[in-house]
């Protein structure tokens, strides 16, 4: 690569990283907070029960409870207690949408909210996201994610030609802060640029499914849909996999839709409401697009797998704080000499003038 290649790419690493510099800074700091949401959003009540709820009732219970308490609002979601502390939560359309947290043991209402409110933790989400600036900040967010990957390729192959000369010279005792910010993009940039390619990619990761995976449709006639009593299906559900528990139940709007069935491992189970036959089966690993969510947050590895993000996060904060200073070092100079070669140049017609 010759020195003028070189030196371009070079400046289109320090610029490039200076434009991505705020949305990177947002996208991580948030990010690393995020890594412990399931800590922090059952960290008090009503998402936490006052105590543990040992024996739970069935899903049956929980959602009849529900709709006996709201008969004007449908039951779109419920959320299944994933441990004995965590209360079990409905999602209602209707009039109003509501967002109904329940005791799973005895089934009581606990709270009620307005399902289109957003607390602190869901705000922040959808600021990880950029859906605060709604399509547009999802676009830019994923663009992000996308230059970062950019970033770390030309770091890359401006590393292996800097390592190769710093070979010939005669090491330091004390590194100075480049050298750490070019071994650390070297070692730490791939995975970092790896997370930010899947947090790209799982910003649309419902279009993704739908167009690459997309649900199991109902054929039966119209004359014919006649949904089955909730226990028959989530039995169906169960039966066609048991290697997780049920974390949630989507409840159709109508019975040419499929219910849903979502496990703790990620896990999707399709069944028809007419008949009670498994339609489709989604595990993590059956298609790519499964994958991105337990990967980006961590989850995948298991229990201790969401400090991977964490480490991951705080790695681009360094490199995005000593990138940016000494791009400021550099930048800062050459506009201070640009302006001053203008001012010459002024004296000098001004004087030639004269």
């Amino acid at each position: 690569m010759s020195a003028a290649i070189s030196k371009k790419l070079w400046f289109g690493h320090l610029y490039l990283g200076i434009a991505l510099a705020l949305p990177l800074l947002i996208i991580a700091a948030s990010g690393i907070v995020l890594s412990f949401y399931d800590d922090l959003r059952f960290a008090s009540p009503p998402y936490r029960l006052a105590a543990p709820a040992y024996q739970p009732r069935d899903a049956v219970t929980l959602a009849e409870s529900v709709r006996r308490r709201f008969p004007h609002h449908r039951l779109e979601v419920l959320f299944l207690p994933t441990a004995p502390e965590h209360s079990a939560r409905a999602r209602l359309t209707g009039p109003e949408p509501l967002l109904v947290f329940i005791h799973p043991g005895t089934a009581a209402i606990l709270a009620i909210r307005n399902g289109a409110d957003q607390d602190g933790l869901d705000w922040l989400r959808e600021l990880h996201r950029g859906s605060v600036l709604g399509l547009p900040g999802k676009i830019a967010a994923s663009m992000t994610g996308l230059g970062t990957l950019l970033l770390w390729l030309m770091g890359l192959r401006l590393g292996f030609r800097r390592q190769g000369k710093a070979k010939r010279r005669r090491a330091k005792r004390f590194p100075e802060l480049m050298a750490i910010h070019r071994q650390a993009g070297l070692l730490l940039g791939g995975p970092v640029a790896v997370l930010a390619l899947l947090g790209a990619l799982l910003n649309f990761a419902g279009p993704l499914m739908q167009w690459l995976d997309p649900p199991p449709a109902i054929a039966e006639p119209a004359s014919a849909r006649q949904m089955l009593p909730l226990p028959r299906l989530i039995d169906a559900a169960i039966e066609g996999y048991r290697n997780a528990p049920l974390e949630r139940i989507y409840f159709p709007a109508d019975a040419s839709q499929p219910w849903r069935f979502r496990f703790l491992d990620g896990s999707w189970g399709f069944v028809n409401g007419q008949n009670g036959t498994l339609l489709k089966l989604k595990t993590p690993f059956s298609h790519w697009t499964l994958l991105l969510y337990p990967l980006h947050s961590g989850k995948l590895p298991g229990i201790k797998g969401h400090w991977l993000p964490v480490f991951c996060g705080i790695a681009l904060l360094f490199l995005l704080g000593s990138g940016v200073h000494r791009g400021w070092r550099i930048v800062k100079p050459r506009s201070r000499q640009t302006s001053l070669c203008r001012s010459n140049s002024i004296q000098s017609i001004a004087h030639v003038s004269e």
